[in-house]
């Protein structure tokens, strides 16, 4: 009689875990819902990039002509020609959430602080968060789209704030995100 091979089956067990959940018990990241007008308008505008990228349509389209409407058609086109040179040149991949995911990835934190840095005129730190998503030569290729989009919301009134750090949250039992790729 022949000995049958041992079989180490020691692989964790498969969880199920909801489409729309992007929890994970290593990063905690705050709830888009929490945090000033400006920074969930520019998720929103983020994500609906992202979404129209990745469904091949319009911006335009996917955003109703909102930026026409509010007279933000340079803050359209600022975020328009950013995230195409980071689709084009991402050093990695880049945590964009959808639109309708309630928590903000940390890569979308590290655009919001980019943004802040360049609305107070902290260009040299709006660049080191950039360089974060892609490598030196884009970033600061990517600034002057950053630095147009910080000024056109700006002169509309909307001003960024940086995205406190990760567990500074002011609600302790904040939900926690993970790095994953737009879901």
């Amino acid at each position: 009689m022949a000995k049958v091979p041992a079989v180490n089956d020691n692989r964790p067990l498969p969880r199920e875990v909801p489409e729309d959940d992007c929890r994970n018990e290593l990063m905690a990241m705050p709830d888009v819902g929490a945090l000033d007008f400006t920074t969930q308008f520019t998720v929103w505008a983020v994500r609906s990039w992202v979404q129209a990228f990745k469904t091949r349509q319009s911006f335009d389209d996917v955003t109703h002509r909102t930026f026409a409407r509010f007279g933000l058609s340079r803050s359209a086109l600022a975020i328009d020609s950013l995230m195409t040179m980071l689709a084009a040149s991402a050093a990695r991949s880049i945590d964009i959430r959808c639109v309708q995911c309630r928590l903000l990835s940390p890569d979308e934190a590290l655009l919001i602080d980019a943004m802040a840095a360049a609305q107070s005129g902290g260009f040299f730190v709006a660049t080191v968060a950039l360089r974060q998503l892609m490598p030196g030569t884009a970033a600061r290729a990517a600034l002057p789209h950053l630095v147009d989009l910080a000024r056109d919301l700006g002169d509309a009134g909307m001003v960024a704030q940086p995205i406190p750090p990760q567990g500074a949250a002011s609600d302790a039992a904040a939900p926690a995100s993970a790095s994953r790729v737009l879901h």
